[in-house]
């Protein structure tokens, strides 16, 4: 689905309504993957900028796509790890 950079940042949880309809199918993971499409062109807000600093300005536009999962408790546990550098 589209998805403009606002959508993305300017919220405090832009993927709830995914999350709730993969918990109620028994899903527990979420997992969101982008690819930018359209960077931004707003000569005012530079990619350095937060998109939220830039009314009225939507930033760049996302093709996303959402895979919803159901781990099991190690894999969760494994998932939670962070990678060792």
């Amino acid at each position: 689905m589209p998805m403009t950079e606002l959508d993305m940042e300017g919220q405090k949880d832009p993927f709830r309504v995914q999350r709730n309809e993969a918990g109620a199918a028994g899903g527990n993971v979420l997992l969101v993957l982008s690819r930018m499409e359209i960077s931004r062109h707003d000569s005012e807000c530079p990619a350095s900028s937060p998109i939220t600093d830039c009314p009225p300005s939507f930033g760049a536009w996302f093709d996303v796509v959402i895979e919803a999962y159901s781990c099991t408790p190690d894999a969760l546990r494994t998932l939670s790890t962070p990678a060792e550098r």
